[in-house]
C-alpha cells in the first residue's frame, strides 16, 4: 500500500448474534489498524409500521406497552453491542478515528441494504456465517448466503465457527479470479505476521515430480517455482511477487502443490483444518455454464457448505 494511501474500508455486518461477535473479534485479529477503517454496520427494523398493524386489532392493543418496551430493549441491547465491540477494537490498536457505527432503519430489506452500503467505497464485507435465529437461517437461508451471490464486486468474507486468523490458504488455480484473491488478501492484510499459503490441485496425469509423495511443497518464495512444463508454475511465481510487493516477508509465504482427482472443495477444506489456517481464500468463476451450475458445482460453493468453522473470503 501506498504511504499516503486511504485506509481499507470494512464494511462488518453485526446483528447481535454471537456469530457476529466471532466475525468482530476475526476481522480485528486479520486487519491491520494502521490502514483499516471499520464501519460496524446494523439495520434496525421499522418498529412503528408493526405496531401500526398491530394496533388496528383490539385484542394487541393491550400488549402495545409490552412489545414497545421489548423492541426497546432490543435496539438498546445492539447498540450496546455496537459500542462494545467498538471498544474491543480499540483494544486491539485501531484508533477511534478508524471506527464508524451505523445503524440505519431498514429500507430495501436487510440483505439488499447490506449489498447497497457495500457500493460506498468499501473494500470488503465480514459477516457472520449463521444470524440470531440459527433455526431460521437452517430452515432458510441466512444473511451470509444470500449475500454471496449479490457481492461481487469487492470480497465477502463469511466466517463461521471461532477460526484462528494467524493462517490463510489462498486456493489457487492460475485463473484471474484466483489471482485476484491473492492481490486483495494481499493488500487488506499487507505488512503483518500472518503465514499465506497458496495451495494448488493439480490432476494425476499433470504431476511432474518423481516419486510417490502426493504432495510437493516450495520454500522459498523468492525463487521461480520450477515445475516444468506445467503451466501452473509461472502463475504461482507470479502470484508470490505479488504478495511479496504487498510488503509480505518471503518466509510468510508457502506453496504447496496437491495430487488429487475431484472432491476439491473438501480437500480444500481439509487442507485448511490440517494446516491450521482459520481462512480460506477463494476466487469466483467469472464463466459459468449451466451444466457447471446446476449439475457440477462450482468448487466456492462446496467450500461455502463445507467451512462451518473457517473464515471464508470469496471474491
Amino acid at each position: 500500500m501506498e504511504k499516503n494511501a486511504p485506509p481499507n474500508k470494512i464494511l462488518i455486518a453485526v446483528d447481535g448474534s454471537e456469530q457476529s461477535l466471532n466475525a468482530i473479534r476475526y476481522a480485528a485479529g486479520i486487519f491491520s489498524p494502521k490502514n483499516t477503517h471499520i464501519v460496524l454496520f446494523h439495520i434496525q427494523a421499522k418498529i412503528s409500521e408493526l405496531f401500526a398493524d398491530l394496533g388496528a386489532y383490539p385484542h394487541y392493543k393491550r400488549r402495545m406497552t409490552g412489545l414497545k418496551r421489548w423492541t426497546t430493549d432490543q435496539k438498546t441491547e445492539v447498540l450496546s453491542t455496537m459500542d462494545s465491540a467498538a471498544v474491543y477494537f480499540k483494544q486491539k490498536g485501531f484508533p477511534e478515528s478508524a471506527i464508524t457505527i451505523k445503524t440505519p432503519t431498514r429500507s430495501l430489506g436487510v440483505t439488499d441494504d447490506i449489498v447497497k452500503e457495500s457500493y460506498n467505497d468499501y473494500q470488503a464485507v465480514v459477516v457472520g456465517r449463521t444470524g440470531v435465529s440459527r433455526f431460521k437461517d437452517w430452515v432458510f437461508k441466512s444473511t451470509a448466503m444470500k449475500l454471496v451471490p449479490k457481492i461481487k464486486h469487492i470480497p465477502i468474507v463469511v466466517v463461521g465457527g471461532h477460526p484462528e486468523s494467524k493462517n490463510l490458504l489462498m486456493a489457487f488455480d492460475g485463473t484471474h479470479g484466483a489471482m485476484k484473491g491473492v492481490l486483495y488478501a494481499g493488500s487488506l492484510i499487507g505488512k503483518s505476521d500472518h503465514h499465506m499459503m497458496l495451495y494448488s490441485i493439480i490432476r494425476g496425469e499433470k504431476k511432474f515430480w518423481p516419486g510417490d509423495a502426493a504432495f510437493l511443497h516450495f520454500d522459498n518464495a523468492k525463487a521461480d517455482i520450477d515445475t516444468g512444463t506445467h503451466e501452473i508454475g509461472p502463475h504461482l511465481t507470479d502470484a508470490c511477487k505479488r504478495l511479496l510487493d504487498e510488503g509480505i516477508a518471503p518466509e510468510q509465504v508457502s506453496i504447496k502443490i496437491h495430487v488429487a482427482d475431484g472432491e476439491r472443495g473438501y480437500r480444500i477444506v481439509n487442507e485448511a483444518k490440517h494446516n491450521r489456517c482459520g481462512t480460506v481464500v477463494m476466487g469466483r468463476r467469472e464463466l459459468i455454464t449451466f451444466i457447471d451450475e446446476y449439475f457440477i458445482g462450482r468448487v466456492s460453493d462446496k467450500v461455502l457448505k463445507l467451512a462451518d468453522e473457517l473464515a471464508l473470503w470469496i471474491v
